[in-house]
């Protein structure tokens, strides 16, 4: 049996993460002393010490691991928890490379005496008035999150009836706020032809701007038709819309392309 303090000494637990690990049940010592207190573990138990650290490396929670260690001679268990968490770090990296990216962009643009902000003035402002389809659409309530599978129904529903998709994809926001997980979004699919679940679709006047590159630069976008539309003396006259050019799901973060319409007058 191994002292508590010989424990922390080897597994380089602190005493006080072991005391915490007694508490929450993750890691009991082997027996207390019912004298003074004193606990005291098993040398097997070193393992079960290290499987945890090793678990928190991976970043896995302390009730993730906790689930994990109940579940240790579950092999496919183990297996599954481990490929999800491979899948999430694997996006966490993607998603800080992109991040890294756009830093080393914006200290190139200092260094250069450029303006931070100075990108907006890049994007390209234009005039649309032309966009006229039948649309089959549906419009509810999501969380943003779920765009992919909200078109996907929509898909589904036209391919299901034999309707034939004329233009990419569309969706028309009709929220006054940003409220991502319950957003009122109405998304689309122009078709070739009419039908009784189609309505026509003509926003008139419009003011566009395309998106190249992550979704997350989407506020820029916003933020541009907003300033342009008020330097230039017009009014918004209707919810903005976004027309997918890409998909998502073939499509590298960088090369997507995203045309933003703001109905004006």
């Amino acid at each position: 049996m191994l002292s508590i303090g010989e424990f922390s000494k080897i597994s380089h637990l602190t005493l006080k993460t072991l005391r915490y690990y007694d508490e929450i049940e993750l890691l009991k010592p082997a027996s207390i002393d019912s004298q003074n207190n004193y606990r005291y573990y098993h040398l097997s138990q070193l393992k079960t010490a290290l499987l945890i650290t090793r678990l928190k490396n991976y970043l896995f929670s302390l009730e993730e691991i906790k689930d994990i260690l109940a579940n240790l001679e579950d092999t496919d268990f183990l297996n599954a928890k481990m490929q999800t968490k491979q899948e999430k770090l694997t996006k966490h990296i993607t998603d800080y490379c992109s991040l890294l990216q756009k830093l080393e962009l914006d200290i190139q643009r200092l260094n250069k005496a450029e303006h931070i902000m100075g990108y907006l003035d890049k994007i390209e402002i234009k005039l649309m008035n032309h966009l006229t389809f039948h649309i089959l659409s549906q419009r509810k309530q999501m969380n943003t999150a779920d765009f992919l599978l909200h078109f996907n129904e929509l898909l589904s529903r036209a391919l299901f009836a034999n309707l034939a998709p004329i233009a990419k994809p569309l969706a028309i926001f009709h929220s006054a706020e940003y409220v991502p997980e319950k957003y009122d979004v109405e998304i689309a699919i122009p078709l070739a032809e009419a039908t009784h679940e189609t309505k026509v679709f003509n926003p008139g006047l419009c003011a566009m701007a395309t998106l190249t590159g992550s979704y997350d630069e989407l506020p820029s976008i916003h933020t541009k038709l907003h300033m342009w539309i008020k330097d230039n003396h017009y009014n918004l006259n209707g919810a903005p819309f976004e027309v997918y050019q890409t998909n998502p799901y073939s499509t590298s973060e960088e090369n997507n392309i995203v045309e933003v319409y703001f109905p004006i007058q």
